[in-house]
């Protein structure tokens, strides 16, 4: 009865087991990304600096600038004056001055550098916006590597878990065996240390499993204990064409696109500073009110009050030849814009035809392995039976045991090294936020 009664509660704990299972969430990969992209905390940081290149992206150096003022001085003096013969003295004497007033200032041409200057603010912000794109796309690649990791540390787990069955059906037909005095006592340890070892493995990949899940949760900025969520496989696209992903590079690369961005400011920074060989001219306007009370003086009210208006023409004749310093700095900066671009550009492709070749050996490697583990797969089942009848020792079947094992796990190395040259190819060919 005790044991009957262990029976129906292991039963009990393996359904409900199941149906908590069942009952798990299932995201996909698209699910993951898109978590990732409105919690990761990378991500909210570049979409902050982005919006900051956005609130400078104004038309402020068009507009004119008004500006008011009021102010209000009181002195107490004492004085003295002679007129002829007499003398007047006044002590403690106080007078007021009041002004106040409001003055338009308007610059109407500099040397077309506040067209200059709102042009580079809006080269600026197209660079923030790059930036947030070339953040977005290697978060994707990162959450990518992380599913597919935790697909791969699934299907381990279900090899390590098949492989562990096999040790316990070959030890308890080993102990049948020595029950009945057919096989000695020898074989029977062995088996018994084998069972071990896969039991050992399996545990320990079931913390890889669980270490995959981690990683994955930290980059969605999701809970750390949550697992058991992903049920998917990795599937590789049609073979990639290297003369499109070329193309796509040259036209489509983040890098490259920001590169071309930093030689535009390039150009405009030379012409903010020839902009200072330009004259400025200035309008400006106001009104202004005044009030001032002197009652020692002859006149003991002074008031005045109106509009006023302008223009002024400004031009440096002479600034000690700095204006020709910046222009020809500004020249060996956008000079150098241009070697960097070229230099990134010649890196960028390298890495692209890096990346390409390790994807081709990839590719070939999958083949070789997907065929190496169906076979192996056969083989054991074979070498299973021979073992249940007694024509394959214990040792020869786990020689086929671990061949299969070995075979599962290269092939599945195999597949996941092939998916991330995939996703890095998409990724430096611009690709991936279409791909996804």
């Amino acid at each position: 009865m005790r044991r009957l009664g262990f029976v129906f509660y292991i039963l009990f704990m393996f359904t409900v087991a199941i149906h908590s299972l069942q009952a798990q969430e299932k995201i996909t990969l698209n699910d993951c990304i898109g978590k990732a992209l409105e919690a990761n905390y990378s991500i909210k940081m570049v979409r902050n600096q982005e919006k900051i290149a956005d609130n400078n992206t104004n038309y402020a150096p068009f507009l004119p600038t008004v500006a008011l003022n009021a102010e209000q001085n009181q002195r107490v003096n004492d004085s003295k004056t002679k007129v002829g013969g007499e003398v007047n003295k006044m002590n403690g004497v106080a007078s007021d001055a009041y002004s106040a007033g409001v003055s338009l200032n308007w610059r109407l041409f500099d040397g077309l550098s506040m067209f200059t200057t709102y042009a580079k603010y809006q080269e600026m912000l197209a660079i923030g916006e790059l930036n947030t794109q070339m953040s977005m796309e290697n978060l994707i690649v990162n959450v990518s590597e992380a599913y597919y990791n935790v697909i791969v540390q699934h299907s381990k787990l279900d090899a390590a878990k098949h492989s562990l069955t096999l040790s316990s059906e070959r030890y308890t037909e080993a102990h049948d065996k020595y029950v009945l005095g057919v096989l000695s006592g020898l074989e029977l340890q062995q088996a018994k240390i084998d069972l071990n070892a896969d039991s050992s493995k399996y545990m320990k990949q079931k913390e890889l499993l669980k270490s995959a899940y981690i990683s994955l949760n930290m980059i969605m900025n999701s809970d750390l204990q949550k697992a058991m969520y992903v049920q998917d496989t990795i599937l590789l696209q049609a073979p990639l064409v290297y003369g499109e992903l070329y193309d796509n590079t040259l036209a489509m690369n983040t890098t490259l696109l920001i590169a071309r961005k930093d030689q535009k400011i390039s150009a405009l920074d030379v012409k903010l500073a020839r902009s200072a060989l330009f004259p400025t001219l200035d309008f400006n306007t106001g009104y202004n009110y005044s009030r001032t009370t002197t009652p020692a003086a002859n006149t003991s009210l002074n008031r005045s009050n109106g509009f006023y208006w302008g223009v002024a023409l400004r031009m440096n004749v002479f600034d000690r030849t700095e204006n020709i310093r910046k222009i020809r700095n500004a020249k060996l900066e956008q000079e150098n814009a241009e070697w960097s671009y070229r230099d990134i550009e010649l890196q960028t492709l390298a890495d692209l035809a890096q990346l390409y070749n390790t994807y081709e050996n990839n590719l070939q490697i999958v083949n070789f392995e997907n065929e190496s583990a169906e076979v192996a797969f056969e083989n054991l089942d074979a070498a299973l039976e021979k073992y249940k009848l007694g024509t394959l020792s214990g040792i020869e079947f786990r020689e086929f045991q671990r061949s299969y094992i070995d075979a599962v796990d290269r092939k599945l190395s195999a597949i996941y090294q092939a998916k991330v040259s995939e996703l890095s190819l998409l990724l430096i060919s611009g690709q991936m936020r279409a791909a996804q």
